[in-house]
């Protein structure tokens, strides 16, 4: 099973993210047998029952199965931005992450970059490639040098681009991007 590594300041959405990802990318029967009982339906909520559970945060694409863990040394690092926020702010603020952070972004060999909440930018080119232009930007002025690069722009509260396509037909899905990641 390989292992992502997930990134990203308060309220980007990274609850919702993985909760949307084993959701959409499929449940066993009893886990969703467990959901209905407690009455779960929102994506973050799902991610709270599982750690509370003791269940591994994980889901299965094309390429094999995938486990967000705390890793040190994982085989992906998904850095979640939120796309609504102010441009003021730093992208990946590496400024307060705590050197076993930077030590694995360091470290990793493939990085994603996903730009949530795009639905409310009505899903933007130009403002999604201005996110990845200043998030390269400060990767680079932090002397992080990631091997390979790519980004994805998604809705992880509406499921929108992480296993079907939405917003620009160019764009791949996240899982797509994922399945790809793991054969580069």
């Amino acid at each position: 099973m390989r292992q992502i590594r997930l990134f990203g300041a308060p309220s980007t959405g990274k609850k919702t993210l993985v909760g949307n990802l084993m959701m959409s990318c499929g449940l066993r029967m009893s886990i969703m047998e467990k959901l209905q009982r407690k009455g779960i339906q929102r994506y973050d909520r799902m991610t709270e029952f599982f750690i509370e559970e003791n269940i591994p945060l994980s889901f299965e694409t094309r390429s094999g199965p995938w486990e967000i863990t705390n890793s040190n040394d994982p085989d992906v690092v998904l850095y979640l931005v939120d796309a609504s926020a102010s441009t003021e702010t730093n992208i990946i603020d590496l400024g307060t992450a705590g050197d076993a952070t930077i030590g694995i972004l360091e470290r990793c060999t493939r990085f994603i970059l996903i730009v949530n909440k795009m639905d409310n930018l009505d899903w933007s080119a130009e403002h999604f490639q201005i996110i990845i232009n200043r998030a390269t930007s400060e990767l680079q002025r932090d002397s992080i040098n990631i091997k390979k690069f790519n980004s994805v722009a998604v809705s992880a509260l509406h499921g929108d681009n992480i296993i079907q396509k939405s917003g620009d037909p160019m764009w791949r899905t996240l899982v797509q991007t994922l399945d790809l990641e793991s054969i580069l």
